[in-house]
């Protein structure tokens, strides 16, 4: 199980969710099933997260034709910008962030595109 991150997920378009937890979030917002995971779990500082995002429509069909962008920022200033990228298989989009610093980073993961626009807020704590 996963447990040494949290993972805390609020949208944006006020749509209720719940927050997910160790270090995967699954949601549905505007008709899309957003799921997210990461490689390794708990991302550090001294090799890149990988991203993995899989966007299906209401129907369980591969959202594809979408524009998905990780932003990542810290108290500080510090930034981060990751596109994620579409995959080999639909609807799965990747991309891999480097963290240059431990501790806690306020994400937003932009979705764009097929008529859908949002963003979903999360926390990620790197490191420890």
């Amino acid at each position: 199980m996963r447990n040494p991150r949290t993972l805390v997920a609020a949208l944006l378009l006020c749509a209720p969710i719940s927050a997910a937890s160790a270090g995967s979030l699954s949601t549905e917002i505007d008709g899309v099933r957003v799921e997210l995971g990461s490689e390794p779990v708990t991302p550090g500082t001294k090799q890149a997260t990988i991203y993995r995002v899989r966007l299906a429509g209401s129907g369980g069909e591969p959202l594809t034709g979408v524009r998905v962008t990780l932003q990542g920022r810290m108290a500080d200033g510090m930034s981060v910008v990751a596109p994620l990228r579409t995959s080999d298989q639909p609807g799965i989009y990747r991309g891999q962030v480097l963290f240059t610093m431990e501790g806690r980073w306020e994400l937003t993961l932009r979705i764009t595109g097929q008529g859908k626009r949002f963003e979903l807020q999360l926390t990620e704590q790197v490191g420890r």
